[in-house]
């Protein structure tokens, strides 16, 4: 059994990133986001919330500073590959850099600092609500307008409290994180007790009488534990195999086999060659592309969830899974895998019509023509990489322990527990301090 969490030495793990940043991240701003990114989420594993906040609102900086396009970049990315194109973050990697120093307001009881970043937010998903939302991609977060209702709540404007909490589990019925029991149930008791009957209607929403229905009423205390469980995915490369056909079709291989073994194989419709190229098209030339696609990889956790115990109480209170990363990713490549596609194809085409024209010089020597077409041809392979950037510090998934209490101190007992009931990990949270109408924000990592 573990006493304290796995990897919890932070700040020497951010010491080191401060010391091979360039080697890690390379220089400039191309993946400063990044590095920024995961500095800032160790700080707030580490609970030193302003150094937090300093590192993660310097990666909104730069998202900011690159959200206009670069042209340069853009047309470099379409000779050479994605990596040359500025990391702008993931749509729910931003939100979650909001959630982040949203949380750290709130866990050191600036809930108001905390509203700031739920209106930042608000104006992106009102922008992804116009652009993306009828892709059906990614353009809004459950946890987010959860943990903003709580903020709400705190700062006692209930209205907005109740918009929110509408607004998290709509999120939740359209986005890649089911809704939870007891956060459904939860919103059906608040919207109900705010006169909001036409809103349950709306969203279908069905009370919750289990054994670890969130029962705080609006205003009142409690002590709210944030989770983290598991280790968040990375990104791999994988090659596939493209042929262009002269019907103007391309047929791609996938590197996995389906469940019979069979190779994965999709059509697409090729792009256009240029007319100076239109004379190989026409005479039947089939032309054979490397295709290098990002894949993602999710490692398993052996955390199933946690539990809270007041001390001298018999009550249990069991996590409820707010955001999972592993799915939150996946939708992220799956909103963007058609455009990232599309981008690869017009490389190989491009980098075929001028690798073929330079195979076609003669240098007047076989032997250097050999080794001219061989030198291309390897050339234009490593030249195509896949961009696996991502946020590799985020957890797999974040889970939430509500507690309502009574003003006064508290000592709150927690275990951990993995997917057969066993108990892998323990802590204790003492003199808790609950003032009348507090809602006190705590944390516990555990990244097995």
């Amino acid at each position: 059994m573990l006493d304290k969490p796995l990897d919890d030495d932070y700040l020497a793990r951010i010491a080191s990133i401060k010391k091979d940043r360039n080697k890690l991240y390379g220089e400039g701003i191309g993946n400063a986001y990044l590095f920024y990114m995961d500095v800032g989420v160790l700080f707030h594993y580490a609970e030193m919330y302003d150094s937090s906040n300093v590192y993660l609102l310097k990666a909104e900086e730069v998202y900011d500073e690159l959200f206009t396009k670069s042209v340069t970049n853009e047309a470099a990315s379409l000779l050479i590959n994605d990596n040359v194109r500025p990391y702008r973050s993931k749509p729910y990697e931003l939100t979650v850099l909001h959630q982040l120093v949203a949380l750290n307001f709130m866990a050191m009881g600036k809930f108001d600092e905390a509203l700031v970043e739920s209106r930042k937010m608000q104006i992106y998903f009102n922008e992804w609500e116009r652009t993306e939302a009828r892709d059906k991609k990614y353009h809004t977060d459950g946890m987010f307008h959860l943990l903003s209702s709580l903020a709400y709540e705190k700062v006692g404007e209930p209205d907005n409290s109740l918009i929110s909490l509408y607004k998290s589990a709509e999120a939740y019925k359209k986005g890649p994180v089911p809704l939870a029991t007891e956060v459904e149930g939860f919103a059906y008791d608040r919207l109900r007790a705010g006169d909001r009957e036409d809103d349950i209607k709306t969203l279908g929403l069905k009370p919750d009488n289990g054994p670890n229905k969130w029962s705080a009423k609006m205003g009142e205390e409690e002590i709210v534990i944030v989770g983290y469980a598991g280790k968040g995915p990375k990104m791999i490369e994988q090659n596939w195999g493209g042929t262009i056909t002269p019907g103007g079709k391309l047929y791609i291989t996938a590197p996995n086999r389906n469940k019979s073994g069979k190779p994965l194989r999709f059509e697409a419709p090729a792009p256009s060659f240029p007319a100076s190229h239109s004379g190989n098209v026409k005479a039947g030339v089939i032309h054979h592309v490397k295709l290098s696609l990002p894949e993602l990889v999710t490692v398993s956790s052996r955390v199933d969830r946690f539990s809270a115990q007041l001390a001298g109480s018999d009550k249990v209170f069991e996590s409820v899974e707010v955001n999972d990363i592993n799915k939150q990713a996946a939708k992220a490549l799956a909103d963007d895998f058609g455009a990232i596609v599309a981008r690869t194809i017009i490389r190989a085409v491009i980098r075929t019509i001028a690798s073929e024209k330079i195979q076609k010089t003669d240098t007047g020597s076989p032997a250097l023509n050999l080794l001219k077409n061989v030198t291309t041809a390897v050339a234009a392979d490593q030249m195509e990489k896949a961009d696996v950037r991502i946020c590799f510090m985020l957890p797999q998934r974040i889970i939430v322990t509500r507690i309502p209490v009574q003003p006064g101190t508290h000592t709150v007992e927690m275990k951990v527990y993995d997917k057969t009931g066993g108990v892998i990990g323990r802590k204790s949270f003492n003199d808790i301090e609950v003032k009348r109408g507090e809602k006190k924000i705590l944390f516990n990592n555990y990244f097995l």
